[in-house]
């Protein structure tokens, strides 16, 4: 059981860089779907429309994203009489202004739900490299007790004498 002790240090070191590993690549992965809505969405060239609360920009991160399709739900209530798709007769022909309008609120709210997902993952990656760091001082403080502990018992050990030839 004691060996278990003496090598436990190595085990926290190990743990700890396999947790920073693991963290880099959720932080890297987290980046490059950041990266990869932003742009799929700056490729439609979507700006936002004069009354949004981001007006006349280009909608290429997420609250640019959310204030769009804010806008367009506002537009579709003021065209409907503020009526809901549900709330429309079925020959209205405002109906399908509307279900066009629900579409591109979801487009919208779809990116910005991935830009948030992308900086979680980014996020949680963070805090799993700061955990395999604490985890490597941990270890590192263990391994150096553990030295300090042998170097103690070594210095305390009685030393043989040499009786040969005495």
């Amino acid at each position: 059981m004691m060996g278990i002790f003496k090598r436990a240090w190595i085990g926290a070191l190990v743990v700890g860089v396999a947790f920073i590993i693991a963290g880099s690549y959720m932080v890297y992965e987290g980046r490059v779907a950041h990266n990869e809505v932003r742009d799929t969405l700056a490729d439609e060239r979507v700006v936002s429309s004069e009354d949004a609360d981001i007006p006349l920009v280009p909608v290429t991160g997420p609250a640019e994203a959310k204030a769009q399709a804010q806008a367009i739900h506002e537009h579709i209530l003021k065209t409907t009489g503020g009526k809901t798709y549900a709330e429309l007769d079925r020959n209205d022909p405002n109906r399908a202004q509307y279900l066009n309008s629900i579409t591109l609120r979801t487009a919208l709210m779809e990116s910005y739900m991935a830009f948030k997902t992308a900086d979680l993952v980014s996020g949680i990656g963070l805090i799993v490299i700061v955990l395999g760091g604490g985890q490597i001082a941990l270890g590192a403080y263990l391994g150096f007790v553990r030295k300090t502990e042998e170097e103690q018992k070594d210095a305390a050990a009685p030393r043989k004498i040499a009786t040969e030839g005495v």
